[in-house]
């Protein structure tokens, strides 16, 4: 369940009910519900083996939190379907208003952009960056392991400060990747349950999973601690080897080899890839991505089996079952495979023979619009206006495309170069890929205005488009992650203020409130577990932004 916020910050009266609680208190109560079983799930739900693995609960925002401990503080009034009900997925938005009716702009949707991101969003394994496909799985689960940072000093701006101000009832984000509160070099001790991190794996079942925006109270990741370090090997560490079953899951619903390892590459061939069987492309890809492109790009040649369609079936079933009602088709859908790695002629050909029909998991699903050619794929750079040097702006900064075979640090003419025209050219394309500028966003900090561009409010420059950027290094941080949100600027001529005749890259805040309509940070767990991820995720964003209107 995407978390209700508005502008990056809770808009339910979630964290006022945290701030009754303490830590510790908090910490208990999430014990509890660890011990609960209506918040464990079973690997053999027909079994009553001693040795059945159990699987952590997942929690997706605080406000699920919230109801769960409600559910079980009143224990006394709460019955089973409502206990039931504390775990059921939804669509709670800032906008629920809308839900449940058509909405009075549902029939003038924009074309729809969908950029994605590749590695850990949707293909394991990073072999430029040194992650095996093991590793990936091992990094995913440990960034969902929230600990405690009780004790942990912080700014006087700190969570802990505004959990204690009744006249702020709310909190902005607790610690995350330094700007706030340093976790790097904190050494946890406790789950953010309350359970200690050397516990022994076979006598409590695991702490509950977060993959939500906004971390709840005086927790962090494991992965943004000083441990990150045993993150690779994570479930095969002391502290993570009771998520060892949720490991051995992943890998199992994945169908990665060697499962029962975790020190080899488990891409089933790494660079030999194309060298083995046809289906090897696939390897490692995650099923919700595949549904997700039959979701908006549906076969063109013929109906799909019944083992092909259930999935996606499904994914429509459970939107329209709940109160958000699925929007209409857009009038076109454009793919843009987007990454600071080297891996999309790898992409490229996945893509590309899925859409052909050679998927063996699809073999009847058939798109042309989705064949990505080696001239559909592109390189990005950032120039200036002014090339004097110290004298430069940023809003003078060009984005730019250029092909993909040029140098990164050494491009040549640009193919396609500022906001407009690159506009223009991704309207007239059905899928493209573009490696992004990773020195750049380097050289500034990983600040997100120096990420991954995509664009709103394109409608005041003539183009009716809908961007949205899914990217598991989207932080709610505003000076951390990879996602940019290009904005178009007025700029005064003549005494005039109505002319819009650039864009510039949003800020801090500005950036993170536009967090699920324009930028959707990818918990990379989810969409392993659940193949429909993706598109509830898309769907809640294009209500969003219908909702401006």
């Amino acid at each position: 369940m995407l978390l209700t916020t508005r502008g990056g910050f809770p808009t339910t009266g979630t964290l006022h009910f945290y701030s009754s609680f303490s830590s510790l208190h908090i910490g208990t109560h999430c014990n509890m519900m660890t011990k609960n079983n209506n918040c464990l799930t079973k690997k053999n739900a027909e079994s009553n083996d001693d040795d059945d693995f159990l699987l952590p609960k997942m929690y997706s925002t605080l406000d699920e939190i919230d109801r769960h401990l409600r559910c079980i503080t009143d224990s006394s009034t709460t019955t089973a379907s409502s206990a039931a009900d504390a775990t059921k997925d939804s669509c709670d938005t800032s906008s629920s208003a809308t839900y449940g009716h058509e909405h009075e702009h549902a029939n003038n949707l924009p074309h729809l952009f969908l950029h994605f991101d590749v590695n850990e969003t949707i293909l394991l394994g990073d072999p430029a960056g040194g992650d095996s496909v093991h590793e990936c799985v091992n990094k995913i689960i440990a960034k969902s392991a929230f600990v405690s940072t009780s004790g942990i000093h912080c700014h006087e701006n700190d969570s802990d400060n505004l959990l204690n101000d009744p006249a702020k009832p709310t909190i902005k984000r607790s610690p995350s990747s330094g700007n706030i509160c340093d976790t790097h070099q904190f050494e946890p001790t406790h789950w953010w349950n309350g359970m200690s991190i050397d516990n022994d794996c076979n006598s409590t079942p695991p702490p509950p999973l977060y993959t939500g925006w906004t971390y709840p109270p005086n927790t962090c990741p494991y992965y943004r601690t000083r441990y990150k370090v045993h993150a690779k090997k994570f479930t095969s560490s002391l502290h993570g080897q009771v998520y060892r079953p949720l490991y051995d899951e992943l890998c199992q619903k994945l169908g990665l080899k060697n499962c029962a390892r975790d020190d080899d590459d488990g891409s089933g061939g790494g660079s030999d890839l194309q060298q083995q069987q046809p289906s090897s492309v696939f390897q490692n890809f995650l099923p919700a991505f595949w549904q997700t492109l039959m979701y908006y790009f549906p076969s063109t040649k013929t109906e799909l089996s019944n083992n092909e369609s259930a999935p996606f079936l499904a994914a429509a079933a459970g939107l329209l079952g709940t109160e958000c009602r699925r929007l209409p088709p857009p009038p076109k859908v454009t793919l843009v495979l987007r990454t600071f790695g080297l891996d999309l002629p790898r992409v490229a050909v996945a893509i590309s023979e899925f859409a052909k029909g050679n998927h063996p998991e699809y073999p009847n699903y058939s798109n042309e619009d989705l064949i990505l050619a080696e001239g559909d794929l592109y390189c990005s750079g950032w120039s200036y206006h002014n090339k004097n040097g110290n004298d430069a702006k940023e809003e003078e900064l060009v984005y730019s495309l250029h092909r993909a075979n040029t140098n990164q640090e050494e491009k040549g003419t640009a193919v396609y170069s500022g906001d407009d025209d690159i506009l223009n050219f991704l309207q007239s394309k059905s899928i493209i890929g573009i490696q992004d500028n990773y020195p750049f966003w380097r050289e500034n900090k990983h600040a997100p205005w120096a990420g991954k561009p995509v664009w709103t409010n394109t409608r005041v420059h003539g183009h009716d488009h809908h961007h949205v950027l899914l990217d598991d290094n989207i932080h709610n941080d505003p000076s951390d992650g990879a996602g940019s949100i290009r904005v178009p600027v007025v700029v005064e001529k003549d005494g005039s203020s109505n002319n819009y005749n650039r864009y510039e890259s949003l800020h801090g805040e500005e950036a993170l409130a536009l967090h699920g309509r324009h930028l959707i940070r990818v918990p990379t767990i989810r969409p392993s577990l659940e193949d429909d991820w993706f598109i509830r995720q898309i769907e809640k964003a294009r209500w969003l932004e219908l909702d401006k209107y």
